[in-house]
């Protein structure tokens, strides 16, 4: 019998590449998102697969229905990558942010601990609440959240832990760093910057791009993820991250030096944007040392595999209005 894993926030990027590598291995996976699944261009995986079933649902606005599935195929593993996650715009309406991360979330969670089957689940959380810290940073590092969708993160962390202590859940918390790859969509530092550049573009480049980052591949970190779901530790959190800081204008730059298009004639320099942490060195010792996971593709590797995406679906993307659209 092939075991169920069920995916909340199943048409994000990164749950994109966690179901790829998940249906190679042959496991059933139930998808559940509130948009309707994402074109074939932004999958890494064959959506008519017949170990994949999709529902259309709003953690915000069907927690019963969620529930009433979860209770139906009794999954191994539940996987939560469900969240308001743009940075810059959880100022614009940060009602939102809170609405989804921290009010729907603590009653999902709260929800599920008191299922009458063994489960458990990987939440998906962020490096953002640890605000701008100049140093390598582990998983014991205190919240100093600097944005609305930073603070909005931190509730339901914290309220896993509390229900960990109570013997209510099992859970593993991993949180990744800035991940890049194939099939992320293009209001994105890294495929913006190479469509960009393909249709001859200005791209904006808030503050001068001088945040530093541990860019990651999508595929490193679904790896990972895999490794946490069958060895992680209970009541845990563990990083997933790359040992190079870069900052966002070396990423562009490194990006016009592949594609032989120059740097000044592609970036125009904006302000800032209010709240941007400066420096974000994750370290991922733990997840190396106690699950001997590494990362395997390379920042170049990675990029060119990024080019090469683009290029392949820039008629479809050129007809596409691929700019933020904020779903409540």
């Amino acid at each position: 019998m092939k075991k169920k894993i069920l995916i909340i926030g199943s048409n994000s990027f990164s749950a994109g590449s966690l179901i790829k590598i998940l249906l190679k291995k042959n496991y059933k996976i139930i998808g559940i998102s509130r948009s309707k699944l994402n074109d074939n261009r932004f999958l890494p995986y064959r959506k008519t697969n017949k170990n994949y079933i999709f529902r259309r649902l709003d953690i915000n606005k069907d927690i019963k229905k969620i529930i009433l599935i979860i209770k139906k195929n009794r999954p191994s593993h539940i996987i939560n990558y469900a969240s308001q996650s743009m940075v810059g715009e959880s100022w614009i309406n940060p009602v939102d942010w809170y609405r989804t991360n921290s009010y729907s979330m603590i009653k999902f969670l709260n929800e599920i601990s008191k299922l009458k089957f063994n489960f458990k689940l990987i939440q998906i959380s962020t490096p953002e609440m640890y605000g701008n810290i100049k140093k390598i940073t582990s998983e014991n590092e205190n919240y100093n959240p600097t944005t609305p969708y930073a603070a909005s993160r931190v509730t339901a962390d914290h309220f896993l832990k509390l229900l960990y202590k109570q013997n209510k859940i099992n859970y593993v918390l991993v949180r990744p760093s800035n991940v890049y790859g194939e099939c992320q969509r293009l209001y994105r530092i890294v495929p913006r910057t190479i469509y960009s550049i393909l249709k001859q573009r200005k791209l904006n480049l808030h503050g001068g791009g001088f945040s530093k980052r541990n860019y990651i591949h999508i595929d490193d970190v679904s790896e990972g993820i895999y490794k946490l779901m069958f060895k992680g530790k209970n009541g845990n959190c563990y990083h997933i991250s790359s040992n190079r800081l870069i900052s966002i204008r070396e990423i562009v730059k490194k990006i016009c030096k592949k594609m032989n298009y120059k740097f000044d004639d592609l970036v125009k320099i904006s302000a800032a944007r209010r709240g941007t942490d400066a420096y974000y060195f994750l370290s991922s010792a733990k997840i190396k040392k106690e699950l001997k996971w590494k990362q395997k593709i390379l920042i170049d590797e990675g990029i060119e595999k990024s080019i090469e995406w683009v290029k392949n679906n820039l008629r479809y993307f050129s007809k596409k209005d691929l700019s933020y659209i904020h779903k409540k």
